[in-house]
C-alpha cells in the first residue's frame, strides 16, 4: 500500500470559554489537519494547532512542504518519513516549525499503519495497559475563586480524580488563596497539581511560592520558571520537596535528554508535536524509563493515550477539552477518571468533517 497524496483541511475550534494563561488570552484552538490518501482508499489522519489563529498558514504551508516526501511511501516506511523529514527540513532546524510540522504527517502515517491491519496504533506498539490515570487541565489564571469552585464541583462530578489548576499571578498571596480555596472544595482524596507555565521570573521567587503551597498536597509544581533556561528549574527542583514537571515546550528526544542530563524535572512532559511526531515521543518516554523518570503527556489526549498505554513509567494523561468538538468519538474514561485506551484502528478517532472550514 503506497501513499498517493497529503491534503489538508484547517478547523477552526472556539474554546467553551475565552481564558488568560497569563501570557495571554485564548479564543480558539486552530488546527492544520493532514489526510494522507493511499492507492487502496485507506486515509490516515493528523493534525498540529496553534492558538487564535496566529501563523496558522505558515505551518499549513510547512506541512504541504513535506508532500514529495510521502507521496509513493510504503506504509511500512513511516520511520524512513523521519529521517528523510528531519533532513530536509535542516536549514530551519529541527525545533519549531519544522517539528511541528512532521508531527502531524507522521501521526497521519501511523494512523494508516493502524487502519491497514485493523488495529489500535496502542497494540501495534503493544500496550502494558487497558486505561491509563488521567488529570484535567483547568482552573485558569482568569477565573475568581467563587468560579474555581464551581469548576471543581463540575470536575468532580465529571468523575475526575486529579485536577490540575494555574498559578503565576503578580501576587504570590493570590496563588496561595486560590490554591487553598481549591484544596479545600477538593478534599484530601483528589490529587491537586499546580502550573506555574513558565510567568515566574526567577527560581527564588519560584521556590518561595512552591513552599507556600507544599502545605496543600500538592502532586507536582509544573514549568517553575522559564522552560529557555532548564538551569533555572534544575535550581528549583532541587530546593524543593513537591516534584517538579516539565518538557511540554521541549523539542525532539534530545531535549528531553538534556532535562534529564540537568536534573531540571522529576516528571517528565513531552508534547506530541513538539517532540516531533509519535516516533520522537516513543524515544524521549525510552530515555526517560531507563531513568526511572515518570511520563505525563502534554495536549493531543485523543492520540496521546494510545502512545501512553504503551509506556511503562507512565503517569498521567493529560485530558483538556479543546479537540472534543474536532473527533466524532468521545474520549472515554473510566469510574476512576482513567481514560480509556481505544480498540477502534488506527489513533481510535475520526476528525468530524463539520469542523473543517477549507
Amino acid at each position: 500500500m503506497k501513499i498517493t497524496r497529503l491534503r489538508t483541511r484547517v478547523a477552526h475550534l472556539p474554546v467553551a470559554k475565552p481564558f488568560s494563561t497569563g501570557r495571554y488570552d485564548v479564543q480558539s484552538i486552530d488546527c492544520v489537519c493532514v489526510f494522507l490518501e493511499t492507492d487502496e482508499g485507506l486515509v490516515g489522519e493528523g493534525m498540529c494547532y496553534v492558538t487564535n489563529g496566529r501563523r496558522l498558514n505558515v505551518l499549513r504551508e510547512m506541512v504541504a512542504s513535506l508532500e514529495h516526501l510521502v507521496v509513493g511511501l510504503q506504509l511500512g516506511q513511516s520511520g524512513g518519513f523521519v529521517l528523510s523529514a528531519f533532513n530536509d527540513v535542516r536549514a530551519f532546524g529541527r525545533r519549531g516549525i519544522s517539528a511541528l510540522a512532521i508531527s502531524a504527517v507522521e501521526e497521519a502515517l501511523w494512523d494508516l499503519r493502524g487502519k491497514q491491519f485493523g488495529v489500535n496504533v496502542a497494540h501495534i506498539l503493544g500496550a502494558c495497559r487497558t486505561t491509563v490515570p488521567s488529570y484535567v487541565n483547568s482552573m485558569w489564571l482568569s477565573a475568581s475563586i467563587d468560579e474555581l469552585h464551581k469548576e471543581a464541583e463540575g470536575l468532580l462530578k465529571q468523575g475526575f480524580r486529579a485536577i490540575k489548576m494555574h498559578v503565576g499571578l503578580p501576587d504570590p498571596d493570590k496563588d496561595v488563596e486560590r490554591v487553598r480555596a481549591v484544596r479545600e472544595m477538593l478534599g484530601p482524596d483528589v490529587v491537586l497539581l499546580a502550573d506555574a507555565a513558565q510567568l515566574i521570573a526567577s527560581p527564588r521567587a519560584s521556590i518561595r511560592l512552591a513552599r507556600r503551597i507544599e502545605e496543600f498536597d500538592i502532586g507536582w509544581y509544573e514549568e517553575p520558571v522559564m522552560g529557555s533556561n532548564p538551569q533555572s528549574e534544575a535550581k528549583v527542583a532541587a530546593a524543593i520537596d513537591i516534584p517538579v514537571a516539565t518538557g511540554e515546550y521541549t523539542y525532539n528526544h534530545q531535549g528531553i535528554f538534556e532535562l534529564l542530563q540537568l536534573k531540571a524535572a522529576d516528571i517528565l512532559m513531552p508534547d506530541l508535536q513538539r517532540m516531533g511526531g509519535p516516533t520522537e515521543f516513543m524515544k524521549a518516554t525510552a530515555i526517560c524509563e531507563a531513568l526511572d523518570i515518570p511520563v505525563s503527556s502534554h495536549v493531543f489526549p485523543q492520540m496521546s493515550v494510545a502512545l501512553m498505554a504503551c509506556v511503562p513509567n507512565a503517569s498521567y494523561h493529560e485530558y483538556i477539552d479543546w479537540f472534543d468538538a474536532h473527533y466524532l468519538e468521545p474520549l472515554l474514561r473510566d469510574e476512576t477518571g482513567a481514560s480509556i485506551v481505544s480498540s477502534r484502528p488506527g489513533w481510535g478517532f475520526a476528525i468530524d468533517p463539520s469542523v473543517l472550514t477549507d
